[in-house]
């Protein structure tokens, strides 16, 4: 791509610098959720193919788009990026002001200044800036006086040269609670879809953690992380903060080896971290057919039906990553089903992460659903 970012035609990452600080953004009680070193870049793949033309169009002098909507699962990084574009936009028009702020910070402060009588110096606070970012908008559903207000607020804003940014959860037409208004004005500008990195992307971001914590791996090491990341167990990727608490946990393991260890202590910790967590295969069955609104029964049962083959293939993934039990194991649990099949199971359900991304998800979503606490 342009000067914004870095573009890997063999890869299909793109990079975009985003480590500035700039003074001057007013931020609505909004902490950094990640512990430092903290990534420099946003690291990108070809699922998230939307991000860089989004970056280009939020830096832009006169806004193209209005607003630039970031949606996607929690770990995707969207917060990180809008967060780093702020920063950067502020630190190339330092005579303009930005505000950081979140769905629920506006709501109370809109509140707030109904309560006391000072809406005035409310609209102008967020009517006077040149970037702003409404981080987790989600979190306005059913407040509808607040929504009212903020769509007033980009109306407005979208008369002036303001650039505002938003990240949600769902794109707006699929969140409940909104208003038709807010979720119509939402919807009339860009909406880039956000996915977490595949093993490609995760490999990046884990080898740049790694270089910033200054822990030294063979690429046999970190493929090994890759594939068998404690917090990714079932081939979802985890959140950026997860990744970073991983290079975290591989500091403490470089310094108990006196800043050597090779892929079989790298093995055998992992082994540790998997018998840690493990999850009854009871919790993933019952966790998995309620995702998909199926029965316990649908999924030991001998049905074919498209969408339950789906499911049973995402809880046998699920059984064999965050358990530990054998392919044998996993087949009797699953209605006695040979060894072969639940491999099969395994390897389609793998295959269709890379193409579906609504099992990507799904994938995803049970991971953190069950190894959560």
């Amino acid at each position: 791509m342009a000067s914004t970012g870095n573009f890997c035609a063999d890869s299909g990452l793109f990079s975009i610098p985003l480590h500035v600080t700039a003074a001057g953004i007013r931020a609505q009680r909004i902490s950094d959720r990640t512990s430092a070193p903290s990534l420099r870049e946003f690291i990108g793949d070809d699922q998230n193919y939307l991000v860089p033309s989004a970056t280009e169009a939020a830096l832009l002098p006169m806004p193209r788009f209005n607003p630039i909507l970031f949606h996607g699962a929690s770990g995707t990084g969207k917060t990180f990026l809008a967060r780093g574009l702020v920063h950067l936009w502020k630190s190339r028009n330092p005579e303009l002001a930005a505000i950081i702020t979140s769905g629920a910070d506006f709501a109370r402060d809109y509140a707030d200044a109904v309560v006391t009588d000072s809406l005035p110096d409310f609209r102008q606070r967020f009517r006077s800036v040149g970037m702003l970012l409404i981080d987790d908008l989600d979190r306005l559903q059913e407040k509808i006086p607040a929504q009212n207000e903020l769509v007033r607020t980009l109306d407005e804003l979208e008369r002036g040269v303001c650039q505002v940014l938003v990240t949600m959860k769902q794109a707006p037409l699929e969140t409940a609670g909104l208003s038709p208004g807010l979720a119509s004005r939402l919807s009339g500008g860009l909406s880039v879809p956000m996915t977490t990195p595949g093993q490609a992307g995760r490999r990046a971001i884990l080898a740049q953690l790694l270089r910033l914590r200054g822990v030294k791996l063979t690429t046999e090491a970190i493929d090994l992380l890759v594939r068998s990341s404690p917090l990714a167990p079932a081939g979802a990727a985890p959140a950026f903060a997860d990744l970073n608490q991983l290079v975290v946990s591989l500091l403490a393991l470089a310094h108990e080896h006196r800043g050597e260890f090779g892929v079989d202590d790298l093995q055998q910790w992992l082994a540790e971290q998997q018998a840690a967590r493990a999850v009854p295969l009871n919790s993933i069955t019952r966790q998995v057919s309620k995702y998909f609104q199926l029965h316990v029964g649908d999924l030991k049962g001998p049905t074919r039906q498209q969408r339950v083959v789906r499911a049973r293939g995402v809880a046998m993934l699920l059984a064999r990553q965050l358990t530990g039990k054998s392919l044998e194991q996993v087949g009797r649990h699953f209605g006695n089903r040979d060894h072969t099949t639940v491999l099969h199971a395994c390897r389609k359900t793998e295959e269709l992460m890379s193409s579906d991304p609504e099992i990507r998800q799904a994938v995803d979503d049970l991971n953190k659903q069950l190894t959560a606490g």
